[in-house]
């Protein structure tokens, strides 16, 4: 279970960092952001794919966010929270996370990524790390530049476009303000996987593994909660693979992400340089 676990916190991690320039979104027309304009709050999608074009038009216009994250899943906790703005190349994120006891930092900006490792894990002694995007290094490190990709909301609701099908649409209040909310079921195979997946993994995948999904836009169609439950799916995996589940073990792998102040400014400063050192060739 353990292999299984940590794809799965790999999806997480994947989730939960913000766009490194990447210019692919969910597909998006001048209609659907006309639909997004004039449909009432009161009015509810039937249509994942509808709706997801409405939810990316109203992003791509708003550019930024801020966000949190936290999942628990086998007894590995993770949380952060950070603010990113969405214009591909230009594109800048700041971020602080807590997982497995340790404090991880990272920032995003001027085509090079920053972070800030735990005490003792710095090379060269010194408390940041630099890496270019353009550079070969950023090549061979493809798995975390993927990952760094992907708390752009449109990156899930992209996922959510090519394999997500509403069951349920309802107005609610979240933190104080009314909300339109989705309750999804998510086919992984259909949906390409999710991080951490090989294409092996993918092959062995189960037909039918289904991600409970749920989503929660504002009165701007903009994404303000998203929760995806893994459990059945990490479970129904990890048994394909051969890893036994003890009975009575308590899978978790409910991930939660919240967006807040969409459209504010995002100004990522980059670390002083007398505390940046190379990442290791």
């Amino acid at each position: 279970m353990r292999k299984t676990a940590l794809a799965a916190s790999g999806f997480a991690l994947l989730l939960a960092l913000t766009a490194c320039g990447s210019e692919s979104t969910p597909t998006t027309t001048n209609t659907a952001a006309q639909q997004a304009d004039t449909k009432p709050a009161s009015s509810l999608f039937n249509d994942a794919q509808e709706m997801v074009r409405a939810a990316s038009a109203r992003a791509d216009q708003a550019k930024s966010a801020k966000f949190t994250m936290q999942m628990d899943i086998m007894g590995m906790q993770m949380s952060g929270s950070g603010e990113g703005s969405f214009e591909g190349t230009n594109s800048q994120m700041s971020m602080t996370m807590q997982m497995m006891g340790q404090n991880i930092e990272m920032r995003m900006v001027d085509a090079a990524i920053y972070m800030k490792m735990p005490a003792g894990q710095n090379p060269g002694g010194k408390p940041w790390v630099k890496m270019d995007l353009n550079s070969a290094q950023a090549g061979e490190m493809k798995g975390m530049l993927e990952q760094s990709q992907q708390s752009d909301p449109r990156k899930i609701l992209e996922v959510i476009q090519k394999a997500g099908k509403i069951t349920k649409a309802d107005t609610v209040q979240l933190d104080g303000q009314e909300v339109s909310h989705y309750v999804l079921e998510l086919d992984l195979k259909k949906a390409g996987g999710l991080g951490g997946m090989t294409e092996a993994d993918l092959a062995e995948l189960p037909e039918g593994t289904v991600v409970p999904t749920e989503i929660w836009l504002n009165r701007d169609q903009l994404p303000v909660q998203i929760t995806m439950d893994m459990g059945e799916a990490i479970k129904k995996i990890a048994e394909k693979q051969g890893e036994q589940v003890p009975a009575g073990t308590n899978i978790g792998g409910k991930m939660t992400m919240k967006y807040s102040d969409w459209g504010a400014p995002v100004n990522v400063e980059i670390p002083p340089a007398d505390q940046v050192g190379e990442m290791p060739k």
